[in-house]
């Protein structure tokens, strides 16, 4: 082929794939591309929360009787940006004062919820739960013990609205085939801000 032809060939195609690459260019630098929707899965539950407690009596022996209670959640990011952090605070067991500390790990794109109280835990983390949000549903599962038996633990969180969110606990000793959920918690925004309470300390549930 003659040079002339061979560059008016190239010019065309160099022509032609510029759209391509502006418009490749725009989505690498447009804000949707490198944010982590994942990360900000938990971003709806920051502030201070009523939340109505529905805690299933006798675990895993195919109960019916439900404890009704209140309780207060606190909601806060962490200084470190890694994650959030919830206190639960409730008279249903006197002093009791629970704390969860979520960390999100930004390549796997999950997060892992770590619980503690003064009453259950003792002193301790409870093994961890994983998962993620899809949609406004965020599954989170883990292996754990009820006793002696082994257990699988699911946390299924839903946001309903702007002001409304729902959480529930449940257990499977039988690997996810069938599942008892055991505690639920009805969550009503009083503030925004994670300080508007008048008890201090409040906050979420354990799993034990």
């Amino acid at each position: 082929m003659p040079k002339p032809a061979l560059c008016a060939a190239c010019l065309c195609v160099l022509v032609a794939s510029l759209p391509a690459a502006v418009a490749s260019a725009a989505d690498a630098t447009s804000p949707g591309a490198t944010d982590d929707a994942q990360k900000h899965g938990f971003d709806f539950l920051m502030g201070t929360w009523s939340v109505q407690n529905r805690f299933l009596a006798k675990r895993m022996q195919h109960s019916h009787e439900w404890l009704k209670f209140q309780a207060t959640g606190i909601e806060q990011p962490l200084r470190t940006g890694t994650g959030n952090m919830e206190y639960y605070l409730t008279s249903q067991w006197p002093d009791f004062i629970g704390m969860a500390l979520r960390l999100y790990d930004p390549q796997a794109h999950e997060w892992t919820i770590y619980w503690s109280d003064n009453r259950f835990s003792r002193g301790v983390l409870q093994p961890p739960l994983t998962g993620s949000f899809h949609g406004r549903i965020g599954v989170f599962e883990g292996a754990d013990h009820f006793g002696t038996l082994p257990i699988t633990v699911r946390f299924t969180w839903q946001v309903i609205d702007r002001d409304h969110a729902h959480w529930s606990q449940a257990f499977s000793s039988d690997h996810g085939h069938t599942w008892e959920t055991n505690w639920t918690m009805a969550f009503t925004r009083i503030s925004e801000d994670a300080n508007a309470t008048s008890r201090p300390g409040a906050l979420h549930a354990a799993h034990r």
